[in-house]
């Protein structure tokens, strides 16, 4: 059997040596602007977006389930993914895919509800939450994508 040593190269999309997550980035469009849903972390209580690592399902699936699971949301996912970043998790190379999300539903109770906080906030006031430069890189490729559709 061939097994080859991975390079020390920034890993490309689906490097077999690469964790592979997926994130939902959920939203709504309202007059008053694009509003932002944010959960946070388990242990730091940090704010960001709900993601998951894939296992057995692709990425967009993953996307949704992890929406479901931690923020509690369902909704319209984005076709294609709004960007990707990549960071060390576990002491590898973590490729995380982010996905829009349009909330259609709102779930008073979610499965994670007792372990996270949820909140809704205007998308300039979610980036200043945000910790992380690569969540707030995320956040504005979205207002980017979505600006032909926020109010003026």
């Amino acid at each position: 059997m061939n097994r080859s040593i991975p390079s020390l190269q920034r890993p490309t999309s689906g490097d077999p040596f690469a964790l592979n997550q997926a994130s939902a980035l959920p939203y709504k469009v309202t007059r008053d602007g694009l509003m932002i849903c944010l959960i946070t972390s388990r242990r730091k209580q940090r704010w960001g977006f709900p993601k998951a690592s894939i296992q057995g399902v692709d990425k967009k699936e993953t996307a949704r389930h992890a929406a479901h699971e931690k923020a509690g949301v369902k909704g319209k996912l984005s076709t294609s993914p709004v960007g990707r970043y990549r960071r060390l998790k576990y002491g590898q190379i973590c490729e995380v895919s982010v996905y829009g999300l349009e909330v259609k539903e709102n779930m008073g109770e979610w499965p994670q509800s007792r372990l996270r906080q949820r909140k809704w906030i205007e998308a300039s006031a979610a980036a200043d939450l945000l910790v992380k430069p690569e969540l707030q890189d995320m956040l504005e490729r979205l207002r980017r994508s979505l600006s032909c559709h926020l109010p003026a």
